[in-house]
């Protein structure tokens, strides 16, 4: 797998993790934010990763990075100012999620 699909897999994992923590610790509002989160963060790092997958173009690659921090941030936005989210849950979450960038880099280094 390349390393962008790794990135995406190892943000979905952690998500899934931190919303079944938050279940088990805080409760449904937590870990529904938690889900939240995930999903702010994999929908545009996915659309990302298949973008590189199928394009050399570097400036195509530039623009889209781009974008994806535009659709990170935006669906962040709507998911504070439109739905009801727990802010521990979500921030905690958002937070860990990124941390795949490191995690995914690691693994990588064996492979």
């Amino acid at each position: 797998m390349s390393l962008p699909g790794r990135i995406v897999t190892v943000q979905v994992i952690l998500g899934f993790f931190c919303s079944l923590a938050f279940l088990w610790i805080i409760g449904w509002s937590s870990s529904k934010a938690a889900l939240l989160a995930t999903g702010c963060v994999v929908l545009p790092s996915a659309y990302y990763a298949w973008v590189q997958a199928h394009t050399y173009n570097a400036t195509r690659i530039l623009a889209h990075g781009v974008l994806r921090m535009m659709l990170t941030a935006t669906l962040m936005a709507l998911c504070v100012l439109v739905v009801d989210i727990e802010p521990v849950g979500f921030f905690v979450t958002f937070g860990v999620v990124h941390l795949a960038y490191i995690l995914a880099g690691l693994f990588s280094q064996g492979s």
